[in-house]
């Protein structure tokens, strides 16, 4: 049985809060592979300013590993400071050496540690967990994974073991392919309060999560999708001056047939959406609006993440409600709450359905939130 396009053939939904109906999902066929990304002490890289490097090089996994797969399409979730990528095992070879040129960049050019570990679904399958597939349609013609099934957290857990038994080995003297990946607009602020990132773990089943939408709804009366922190209207791009000198670190040398191709492309970005020059091959205004419909900023990989833009009053109920529940016994969960959303756009194409923007918030949001998360499930162990 050919399993290479088990994710292409899924059937996605369209309602996000569907992630809780378990028809939507497929298991996860055995000759696939878990990789996890993240950057190793990215608390202390955040805490020092570099939460935008460290968002960088997170969605740089999923940008080198779409390159490994060819014409493939495979599920990824970004997750921060890394993702969490599922690949056939017929490209496994080819995403790893990609990944291995990426760490090697990573830490020469940004002093970031990028930590590539992976489990293959065949083990997990033979220690009795699980991982569960489906398909969220954000826009027509694009996609975001959504994964079910606690093999995820069991990849993660023997990943991040200290004995370094599940790390890749692999070293390669290539440099990485990070063309179409971009990150080129200053920090979104808040049209309603304060940029709010969430994770929210269940302690027991889905039930948890579809109480938790259900009041989430309440306190947003107009829905989630509306409080997407992608706020177009509000959104600047960088001067040439930052871009270049941002774009240096994603190339092994300035000399580079690469680099040059990319500063060229940067001014003439600038011109079209810094100063609105005509961009004549494509409709600037256009891509610009849908950036906000290609966004990630709601997704699930058996912890729930969200970043929103919410009133104060908002957040203050959702942490009542949410620590309420922690209280009961019922979930973990971590916030955090700051001025911006930080956007890091992958680019394939400029039509629809060819871009996604990963989401995060200024100052680390996620790595942030999932200090917290973590220090609640440290102690319940105690």
């Amino acid at each position: 049985m050919d399993t290479q396009s088990f994710y292409k053939n899924l059937d996605s939904f369209r309602e996000f809060n569907e992630f809780t109906t378990e028809s939507h999902f497929k298991p996860l066929p055995d000759d696939w592979t878990i990789l996890i990304t993240d950057i190793k002490g990215s608390t202390k890289a955040v805490a020092a300013g570099k939460y935008k490097e460290v968002n960088t090089v997170g969605a740089a996994t999923i940008v080198v590993a779409r390159k490994g797969m060819g014409e493939a399409d495979f599920p990824f979730v970004f997750g921060g400071d890394g993702a969490t990528l599922l690949i056939p095992n017929k490209y496994l070879d080819s995403v790893l050496e990609n990944l291995a040129a990426l760490q090697k960049l990573s830490q020469t050019n940004q002093n970031l540690d990028l930590r590539i570990g992976l489990v293959s679904m065949k083990e997990l399958t033979q220690a009795k967990q699980e991982v569960f597939v489906g398909k969220f349609e954000i826009t027509p013609g694009r996609s975001i994974a959504i994964l079910r099934g606690k093999g995820i957290s069991y990849a993660e857990k023997l990943i991040k073991d200290e004995s370094g038994k599940y790390l890749s080995k692999i070293e390669t003297e290539k440099s990485p392919d990070l063309s179409g990946l971009s990150c080129r607009w200053n920090p979104i602020p808040s049209k309603k309060g304060k940029i709010f990132t969430i994770l929210v773990s269940s302690k027991s089943d889905n039930t948890i999560y579809k109480s938790f939408l259900t009041e989430l709804n309440k306190i947003l009366p107009q829905g989630i999708e509306e409080s997407n922190p992608t706020n177009v209207d509000l959104a600047s791009y960088k001067s040439v001056g930052k871009l270049i000198a941002e774009e240096r670190k994603l190339h092994p040398s300035l000399l580079s047939l690469s680099f040059l191709k990319r500063a060229l492309e940067i001014c003439y970005a600038v011109l079209v959406f810094k100063y609105h020059f005509p961009a004549l091959i494509f409709d600037a205004k256009k891509y610009s609006q849908s950036m906000r419909s290609h966004s990630d900023f709601r997704k699930f990989d058996d912890v729930l993440r969200m970043v929103l833009d919410c009133s104060l009053e908002q957040i203050q109920a959702i942490k009542t409600y949410l620590e309420k529940k922690y209280a009961a016994g019922d979930l973990f969960y971590g916030t955090f709450e700051t001025d911006c959303s930080l956007m890091t756009c992958f680019v394939d194409g400029l039509g629809q359905g060819e871009h996604i923007h990963f989401i995060d918030a200024e100052n680390g949001g996620y790595t942030a939130a999932a200090i917290m998360m973590k220090k609640q499930m440290k102690q319940d162990q105690i």
